[in-house]
């Protein structure tokens, strides 16, 4: 097991900093909050890949699931009720994964399509045995195993974005949420989430950028990973799909209901149809949950508070349980994946309508961001707000595509979902020049 070193991190202002410290010709595969919830994210993990698998989007499903269960069974969901000392990282070397949302058409065959697969992977994992863990309660840095030197800092590299042009106008968005509307009054669903994509051009440094990105957010579950294709994944994500203990304790807070943050808290608190959404993504979970959990440990710790990020406020909820013995983190993946906030429910039905009605592949969007250690440990965000950075082009740019969705329900008003959409858009568009 990799040797844990606990470092003084003066120089650091905040975690988020290490990626512009990070060695520029080292691999990144990083998770970092630039938020201050430190219940919800402690800790922030800079690691260097040693090797990567990639599953490609053409590989049939048998081959998908043996490659997934080959690799996660290097990090074994061992079960200790022993508690680990204050100040050791829950990472201590293992894979830092990329899934994407295609991942959910390999454990529910239903929702598989006919057509030809996409271009991007189903998903990535780094194998990482190097890295710099941040403490965000103390402000130390823990080196795990044998990490890269940080430089000194210094300014930032250059980098600026476009602005963000629709890959479908308004009025095509609302005609795709009132047929979402349509099927939901016709049963097949209770609620759909239906996403657009936007798109943009970066140029200089995408780093500079992922550092820019997460921190102007105040991302609680933020992401800079590097893709082999010389791409990257940025993630803002305000949202928790998944944390596993070593004593198989587990937690997911689905965000459902949003506004923009310059429009009074209590406008979302008093809403009777964002409150609905959220309860069918909390009964959604807690049925996920229960597919691997033990008899009667599932449990709603919180129906629904608000939070308040940078740009929106949300609701959220909290559910608990503790994780059946001899689980795999296969079993617990194809059990819950894709997390139900970005389908809806029930979850097959609205995959089918999300399908039907999204003009562009979410990609790596609504999968997930994440990490599995030997330690035990294992956490995962969902993977929203998340700009999806392609490898630069002969003339210096990088295309990035990045898409906003919106849980529709019965009560939905196209034009109100069509808002929500662009107050979404906002954790990017504040970037750009």
């Amino acid at each position: 097991m990799a040797t844990v070193t606990p470092i003084p991190t003066q120089p650091l202002v905040s975690a988020a900093d290490a990626l512009l410290r990070w060695p520029a010709d080292e691999p990144l595969a990083a998770l970092v909050s630039g938020g201050d919830d430190r219940a919800h994210n402690g800790w922030s993990i800079f690691a260097r890949p040693r090797e990567t698998v990639v599953i490609r989007a053409d590989a049939s499903r048998e081959e998908v699931i043996r490659t997934l269960d080959s690799a996660l069974r290097r990090t074994p969901r061992g079960l200790t009720s022993q508690t680990p000392a204050q100040g050791t990282p829950p990472f201590d070397g293992g894979w830092i994964v990329a899934l994407g949302y295609g991942l959910g058409a390999i454990f529910e065959p239903a929702t598989a399509t006919d057509g030809a697969p996409g271009t991007a992977p189903l998903a990535i994992l780094h194998w990482c045995e190097d890295a710099w863990c941040f403490e965000h309660a103390t402000g130390f840095l823990h080196a795990v195993g044998a990490p890269p030197p940080l430089s000194e800092g210094g300014s930032p590299a250059a980098w600026s974005i476009d602005a963000l042009e629709a890959a479908e106008s308004d009025a095509q968005y609302a005609a795709s949420v009132a047929r979402a509307v349509e099927y939901i009054r016709a049963g097949d669903a209770f609620q759909a989430n239906i996403a657009r994509c936007f798109r943009t051009t970066l140029r200089g440094s995408a780093r500079a950028f992922a550092h820019a990105a997460i921190t102007e957010n105040r991302a609680w579950f933020g992401a800079s990973i590097d893709l082999p294709d010389g791409g990257c994944l940025t993630s803002m994500s305000p949202e928790l799909f998944l944390r596993a203990q070593p004593d198989g304790t587990i937690v997911t807070r689905p965000i459902k209901g949003t506004r923009p943050a310059h429009v009074p808290a209590a406008e979302l608190e008093q809403s009777s149809k964002d409150a609905a959404e959220l309860a069918m993504i909390v009964d959604l979970m807690r049925n996920d949950l229960g597919r691997i959990a033990e008899i009667g440990s599932v449990s709603v710790v919180e129906g629904r508070v608000l939070e308040t990020h940078r740009t929106v406020h949300h609701g959220v909820a909290e559910i608990r349980a503790r994780i059946a013995p001899h689980t795999s983190w296969l079993d617990l993946i194809s059990s819950t994946f894709p997390p139900g906030s970005v389908t809806g429910a029930p979850k097959v039905r609205a995959m089918q309508i999300i399908h039907e009605l999204e003009s562009a592949p979410r990609d790596f969007y609504c999968g997930a961001l994440g990490f599995f250690a030997r330690s035990g440990h294992a956490a995962l965000n969902v993977a929203i707000r998340t700009a999806q950075v392609g490898p630069m082009n002969t003339e210096g740019g990088r295309r990035v595509e990045y898409h906003a969705g919106c849980g529709i329900v019965v009560e939905s008003d196209p034009a109100t979902e069509v808002a929500e959409t662009h107050a979404k858009t906002r954790a990017l568009e504040q970037l750009a020049g």
